[in-house]
């Protein structure tokens, strides 16, 4: 759980620290999996820049939900948009239909952008 917590905070950071949309957003944190194909990571963060103007992603590693205990680890890409609306539904359905996910893991909550 520590290991959401450091890349949901790194993901924070960035995204202050970038440029984002001013006043009030609404902040989407996801994972996929990183062993999907390059075409597929392309198209995926295409469809977040014609979306939501764009999007912040790293590299994550951790245990998942049915991970306690074992030798698992699964290798993630963490994503963190800022959006003027609440995309969780339309990125979540692109996540299940057009990357394969079964399972879609997607926080989101609302945000102000402070500009100089």
């Amino acid at each position: 759980m520590k290991l959401k917590h450091l890349a949901l905070s790194l993901a924070l950071v960035v995204l202050a620290a970038t440029s984002a949309l001013a006043g009030k957003v609404t902040v989407h944190f996801f994972v996929v999996p990183a062993s999907l194909s390059t075409t597929q990571i392309n198209a995926f963060n295409d469809y977040l820049v014609r979306t939501a103007g764009g999007f912040t992603a790293s590299r994550s590693f951790g245990g998942a939900l049915n991970s306690a205990g074992k030798d698992y680890a699964p290798d993630n890409l963490s994503y963190t948009v800022s959006a003027q609306k609440d995309l969780s539904r339309e990125i979540g359905a692109y996540i299940k239909t057009q990357l394969g996910q079964k399972d879609v893991f997607l926080l989101t909550w609302p945000a102000n952008r402070l500009d100089d």
